[in-house]
């Protein structure tokens, strides 16, 4: 049912404002009006390129000092002090009012803690979808990162990350129902948590034209990125009617842009994106204040659809589709498999590319179906349980026989599976974050879906793999971004479990493949993908 909202827009959302970003604003003055090269408000359009927004710490330290701004020798270098702050931010989506974040800096002795909060609220007729994070990180004075434990809340449903540095490398323990497991990974050298890493910018000092790389934790992903960033240039800005100047910061990190305008004492007065998001420096009251409602659900697919010029009719029956897909950053960013071809790829003078694709829907199967269980697995993970598909958990294991028993083809398999979630789900604007939490409340969007059928058909002893991308409805008139699985039963076909289909219909475009950090990428596209129907 493509009116029951085909986006795990929560955790969209999580991507958005917690993944990458610092805070936005150490001063309680209401920031507003326009930006420009010279003389502006602070949170208006400004000219340079916006990007990711999201929450985090500010402040900064070139040594452990208090106090005003420190000069350095060298002309023009700024090095903001480290010092105890506290900060509040509003955070938008095209203007409307998704939620706030709240930063507080506490130095003792030799440690430095971050504590931060990101609240979001959205409506939906099934009432308000709150997600949360919370997080406390311990660094050094000179801001290794020595652990941190992260909350995220989403409608009820909770998952802990908790980390610790241990002989040169991180220790991160991922809790959710159902699932409690440990990993380690290598700590390199200068690795910052994405909730932190302004402090590591500001340690370098604010100069124009200087830029750097900083290694990157994303906690709520336990992902690794790597963020590039420059300072593009100097700018005066008004606040509330005061003259200031910002340092302008262009950053990205795996495909995402961002732009920050930066205090010479470190605080973020402002964050723009490409994809409409915004962090605004704000009073506590101002921050937490809903005056003029929660922005619902519906708005917030509406404002993240893809048109083209003309609409699709009957999309669920098309079985081939040409598309022209425009500001693209790479030429090969979108895959390719059997069910899509990139036909023509250009680059243009703005430095995007544009890419003709012809998708269609699954062809018929053209090997015999492999056995139960699937022996011959290209990557042991796709059989391998996660905080968000739990396909060892013995609820998760019983169903899943149950469903198959009897039964050793694998593609059959998969068909009983996918029926039974589609019959078994009630379609719901609501995130119900993990597999589990999908099986037990019996509804959710096309995350959770996903996510129950990735886990039924992994406990089965089907390799099986999450794709994210987009699908077109007929009620919003456009594509809208969505999940659903792909198998492998001795060659990959994608299902939707969501919809109900055993053949998905040719407007399912795949944009990224992999569980929820795939979903990062996906920020490379919202808000600024266009396309064209050509056949």
């Amino acid at each position: 049912m493509l009116e029951k909202n085909p986006l795990g827009l929560l955790t969209l959302l999580v991507t958005a404002f917690l993944a990458v970003g610092p805070s936005a604003g150490q001063a309680k003055d209401h920031v507003s009006g326009a930006a420009s090269n010279k003389q502006a408000h602070v949170s208006g359009a400004g000219d340079s390129k916006p990007g990711h927004v999201s929450g985090g710490a500010s402040g900064g330290a070139r040594n452990h000092i208090s106090g005003s701004t420190v000069e350095n020798k060298e002309p023009g270098t700024i090095y903001p002090p480290l010092v105890n702050r506290e900060e509040w931010a509003g955070t938008y989506f095209k203007g409307k009012k998704l939620g706030f974040s709240h930063w507080r800096v506490h130095i003792s002795g030799n440690s430095v803690t971050v504590n931060s909060k990101t609240y979001m609220r959205l409506q939906s007729p099934e009432g308000d979808q709150i997600t949360s994070f919370a997080q406390e990180t311990q660094l050094s004075p000179d801001l290794r990162l020595q652990g941190f434990s992260l909350l995220q809340e989403v409608t009820g449903h909770r998952q802990k990350v908790e980390a610790r540095v241990k002989n040169g490398r991180l220790v991160y323990g991922v809790s959710t129902l159902g699932y409690d497991k440990e990993k380690t990974i290598p700590l390199s050298p200068g690795l910052a948590p994405s909730s932190t890493y302004l402090l590591n910018i500001l340690k370098n000092g604010l100069k124009v034209g200087a830029r750097g790389t900083i290694p990157l934790f994303v906690e709520p992903f336990q992902m690794l990125s790597t963020l590039e960033y420059r300072i593009l240039r100097r700018e005066k800005i008004s606040l509330d009617g005061h003259p200031a100047e910002a340092f302008v910061i262009s950053q990205k990190t795996s495909g995402i842009e961002s732009t920050l305008w930066v205090l010479e004492d470190g605080s973020v007065v402002r964050e723009l994106t490409n994809q409409g998001f915004e962090s605004r420096k704000e009073s506590k009251e101002a921050a937490q204040s809903f005056k003029e409602g929660a922005i619902s659900v519906s708005s917030f697919i509406t404002l993240s659809l893809v048109k083209a010029q003309r609409e699709i009719d009957n999309p669920q029956s098309r079985r081939k589709i040409k598309l022209k897909f425009s500001q693209l950053k790479n030429p090969e960013t979108i895959p390719r498999d059997r069910r899509q071809t990139p036909l023509k790829t250009e680059r243009h003078e703005d430095l995007s590319y544009s890419a003709v694709l012809m998708v269609e829907s699954e062809p018929p199967m053209s090997l015999r179906p492999a056995s139960l269980p699937v022996d011959k697995v290209e990557d042991p993970q796709l059989l391998e349980d996660s905080a968000e598909i739990q396909s060892k958990n013995p609820l998760i294991r019983a169903l899943s026989q149950q469903l198959v028993r009897g039964n050793p083809n694998s593609w059959q398999a998969a068909l009983r599976i996918n029926r039974w979630v589609y019959q078994n789900l009630d379609k719901a604007l609501v995130d119900t974050f993990t597999a589990l939490d999908a099986l037990r409340e019996r509804r959710g969007e096309c995350q959770s879906h996903t996510n129950l059928f990735t886990a039924l058909a992994r406990a089965a002893g089907i390799p099986t793999r999450v794709v994210n991308g987009l699908v077109y409805s007929p009620e919003y008139k456009g594509f809208l971004y969505h999940a659903w699985p792909e198998v492998y039963v001795g060659e990959w076909r994608a299902l939707d479990p969501t919809f109900g289909q055993d053949i998905v219909d040719a407007t399912h475009i795949k944009l990224s493949v992999g569980d929820t950090a795939a979903q990062f990428k996906l920020m490379e596209f919202i808000g600024q993908l266009s396309v064209e129907l050509i056949e």
